[in-house]
């Protein structure tokens, strides 16, 4: 269970990582396999930021191979080409590993990439792209390319039906990967993480950092759990900072001469229903404004996304805007005349901030970062950057190399373990959750709020209807183990609808009360 912060006062660590997001998580689980010992922070919950705000989205990578300038250009940048290959490849190599590891959290679609006659990819182009793909990928998880020509297309697949075909002269079919619940398997990892020895405290801000050459880093802490409070001292040889969208502003606590290594990248995402026959079925292309747009399906629902909008404010502040929400909606429906979607098609909304790697580009780079602080006067700090969910796992290893070259754990190598942590099977259902599934969550897994049972640890949050036919049943449940009382339970319930009022603006009936319309 979570720690209270006096247990963590005065400790000393060999590694505090701070940010339980995709890097975080696995950068503690890798360091904990090799002896380190790690103290794993997060101000909110684990994977509550950044990676719960994603397109959801197991990318194969086909963007990566794009360039800013005609292909032939390549011979005057290969650099940028063999960067682009090698980025190409991790996607999908950690693409596949995700699959053979964790299958349970990811569903695979058939997804089409639409060839339009006078477009920016002609069909060489495309099948190009996809054939190097194809390279790097594996039996454990195909690529399963084809391109079918526009009049085949439409006699097998439905969905092409519905396309302007007036244009279409052909279509990529391929598979592509989602994430069925990209906060669960951050949970998983971070709860590996805790199973190797390390500590885990969700709930805790940083206040301030300091840093002496001869003890290393000493690190004040503060309970953020609601109607809690307390605080803490602890102590590190080494600080790691993966707190995503907000590096710059935990850099800016210690230095203010640091260099800006951090571009936010502003995503939106727009649940809808559309047809029976989309069910099941994906689409990527590139938007009028040469942006990726993605068509998803998400159970019996597809979400459009994403935008791509550079962010200099405050990420905790984030939310769609209506001209967003035009954009998207404008993009599906210039592919898909027929559909006539408007703002009433959308169930929910969400938006979350890319945190890219800062370069030339006013958009930021993609491409994965591990930026040595000490050059900025903060020695023994890393931070990273331009790292999706699809990398997290080689992020953390490639932090756990660079400390190793620095600091010699002072614990005992274990082996990690990369699976799904699964509800037992005598207590799984397959639909729904049970008591039992509420309660074994609740006993296990660091559940602070109904809004971390809810979003975080159970199948519900994401669902059509954001779980709020169910609140007040599993919020009593909890209940009994968390000790809440009637008013707490009440106010839990409040915070849970509220929040996703604030943050997905759920479509609801005329009863406020009453759960979102599907």
């Amino acid at each position: 269970m979570r720690p209270a912060l006096k247990v963590l006062d005065g400790q000393s660590y060999d590694v505090i990582v701070i940010g339980a997001g995709a890097v975080g998580c696995s950068s503690a689980q890798h360091l904990a396999a090799l002896g380190y010992k790690v103290l794993l922070l997060d101000k909110s919950d684990i994977a509550s930021g950044t990676s719960s705000r994603s397109s959801r989205l197991l990318y194969c990578g086909l963007a990566y191979f794009s360039p800013d300038f005609p292909l032939w250009q390549y011979i005057l940048h290969p650099r940028e080409l063999f960067q682009r290959v090698k980025t190409a490849r991790l996607a999908m190599q950690c693409r596949t590993e995700l699959v053979k590891t964790m299958p349970e959290r990811l569903r695979h679609a058939t997804f089409f990439f639409p060839v339009f006659r006078g477009g920016a990819f002609p069909g060489w182009k495309v099948d190009l792209g996809y054939r190097a793909l194809g390279l790097f990928g594996s039996r454990d998880a195909p690529l399963a390319y084809r391109r079918v020509s526009a009049e085949k297309a439409a006699e097998k697949f439905p969905l092409i039906r519905f396309m302007d075909r007036t244009r279409l002269t052909s279509t990529a079919v391929f598979r592509e990967y989602s994430y069925f619940w990209p906060e669960r398997i951050l949970s998983d990892t971070a709860l590996d993480a805790e199973r190797l020895g390390a500590t885990l405290r969700t709930y805790c801000a940083v206040t301030n950092l300091q840093h002496d050459k001869d003890t290393g880093w000493t690190l004040d802490l503060e309970e953020s759990a609601p109607g809690q409070n307390g605080t803490a001292q602890v102590h590190s040889r080494m600080v790691i900072n993966a707190t995503g969208p907000w590096i710059d502003r935990l850099i800016g606590r210690v230095s203010n001469q640091a260099r800006r290594r951090l571009t936010g990248l502003k995503g939106v995402n727009l649940l809808v229903r559309l047809p029976d026959a989309f069910k099941g079925h994906g689409l990527e292309t590139i938007s009028s404004l040469k942006h990726p747009f993605y068509m998803c399906p998400w159970g019996d629902h597809h979400y459009l996304a994403p935008t791509d909008t550079v962010l200099e404010g405050d990420p905790d502040t984030v939310r769609v805007e209506a001209d967003e929400v035009d954009y998207l909606l404008g993009e599906a429906n210039r592919l898909f005349p027929s559909l006539n979607l408007t703002e009433k098609d959308v169930v929910y909304r969400w938006s979350g901030v890319r945190p890219r790697t800062n370069s030339d580009n006013h958009s930021g780079s993609k491409a994965l970062t591990i930026h040595d602080l000490a050059e900025d006067g903060l020695p023994d700090m890393l931070a990273v950057t331009g790292t999706p969910i699809m990398v997290h796992r080689h992020a953390g290893r490639e932090i756990a190399k660079r400390v190793k070259k620095r600091l010699h754990p002072t614990g005992t190598p274990q082996a990690l373990s990369y699976a799904a942590r699964l509800m037992p099977a005598d207590i799984r259902t397959e639909s729904g959750v049970s008591e039992a599934e509420i309660l074994h969550a609740v006993r296990t897994e660091h559940v602070v709020t109904l809004t971390d049972l809810i979003m975080r640890r159970l199948p519900t949050g994401w669902k059509p209807d954001m779980g709020f036919d169910d609140v007040e049943r599993i919020c009593a449940i909890a209940a009994t183990e968390l000790n809440w009382s009637p008013a707490r339970q009440k106010q839990e319930c409040e915070a849970y609808r509220a929040q996703c009022l604030e943050n997905f603006e759920p479509r609801l009936s005329a009863d406020p009360q009453s759960r979102p319309l599907a």
